[in-house]
Order: structure tokens, then C-alpha cells, then sequence
């Protein structure tokens, strides 16, 4: 089998297939689960100090055209967590 180990600015994982900031790494339990099943690794959301300020008065996707108005992609514009940091 092919070695796909990772070395990204220091940070090593064990292939380069990550899971994105999204439901799947919303909580502990999914994340361990993800690496069980063999993800190379999990970004979480970003985390900040209290008091916490969520956009939650507004869209959390932003869509990326082509040329023709085609969609093209989604990116996730929610910013922060509103989750404790003693998580």
C-alpha cells in the first residue's frame, strides 16, 4: 500500500484527507469516529473568548460562480463557534 503520511507546515497526519469545519467535526464524538474510519485529520471551528460573537442573523454560505453563473461551490462563512472553550 502506498505511504500517503502528511507533513503540512509541521502538522502531521497520517494522509492528507481531512474533514472540513462542518457537522461532521461538531462534536467529539463524530471526530473520533472520523479517525477510527481513517481520516487523516479534522479542523474544528474557530474558537474565542467570551463573550462569543456568532453570525447567527444571517446566511453562513457564500457561493462561488464561474464564468457562466454556474455554481461552482459553497464555502461556509459561519466564523466562530458558540460552543464553551473548556469543551
Amino acid at each position: 500500500m502506498a505511504d500517503l503520511r502528511h507533513n503540512f507546515v509541521g502538522i502531521k497526519s497520517p494522509n492528507p484527507f481531512w474533514l472540513a469545519s462542518a457537522p461532521p467535526t461538531d462534536k467529539e464524538y463524530n471526530v473520533v469516529r472520523a479517525f477510527k474510519a481513517g481520516w487523516g485529520g479534522a479542523v474544528w471551528k474557530t474558537l474565542g473568548l467570551d463573550p462569543h460573537i456568532v453570525n447567527v442573523g444571517g446566511p453562513r454560505y457564500g457561493a462561488i460562480w464561474g464564468a457562466d453563473r454556474r455554481l461552482l461551490g459553497l464555502n461556509n462563512i459561519e466564523l466562530i463557534t458558540d460552543r464553551p472553550l473548556d469543551v
